[in-house]
């Protein structure tokens, strides 16, 4: 591996990141993951370690390939809150993956230790909206892969049963509020 002389300045590291992404190697990224530790980054480290973690299964050609789920299915409306649950009473850490049929729509959920932290969609949706969206998924397919989660933000502090919950308390109340506005008009 080739050895650099530039300082820890952030500017210096998206770009030997940036060098990486050119010529990925487990050593770079794990020297980039100490250099952003060293500078108190601990999420930009979290990260380099991942994409080390990667570069470990990567093939000749310099792609990697799709690891495999530990849960995977069909999904149909409803069923999300039964897979949840599953990957909750089991205390799960990884990344839930829902995808409608054609991949038109997605919704990633993030566990630790079993709690739901952290929820993204397609349209631009985080938290309270994207687990919303996969409660009522149609028809697709889910598939839930154990990885680490220290990178992603936090946004739910309360039980995952509190916010399921409060989220299916919240979509009940909107199908009731459609059915009185739709009856009076």
């Amino acid at each position: 591996m080739a050895t650099y002389s530039w300082g820890n300045t952030l500017d210096a590291l998206r770009q030997r990141e940036a060098e990486l992404k050119t010529s990925p190697t487990v050593e770079g990224y794990i020297d980039l993951a100490d250099r952003f530790s060293k500078v108190g980054l601990s999420k930009e480290a979290a990260r380099a370690y991942n994409l080390a973690e990667q570069c470990e299964g990567m093939d000749s050609s310099g792609s990697t390939p799709e690891p495999e789920a530990m849960l995977s299915g069909n999904l149909t409306k409803g069923m999300a809150v039964e897979i949840i649950q599953i990957i909750v009473n089991t205390r799960r850490t990884g990344e839930m993956v829902a995808a409608t049929n054609g991949n038109a729509e997605t919704v990633r959920v993030y566990f630790d230790s079993g709690r739901v932290i952290n929820a993204t969609g397609t349209r631009s949706m985080r938290g309270q909206k994207s687990f919303e969206r996969l409660l009522t998924l149609g028809d697709g397919t889910y598939k839930f892969f154990e990885r680490p989660v220290d990178h992603i933000d936090v946004l739910f502090e309360k039980s995952t049963d509190h916010l399921l919950l409060t989220t299916l308390q919240r979509l009940d109340e909107q199908v009731h509020w459609r059915q009185q506005f739709d009856s009076t008009t």
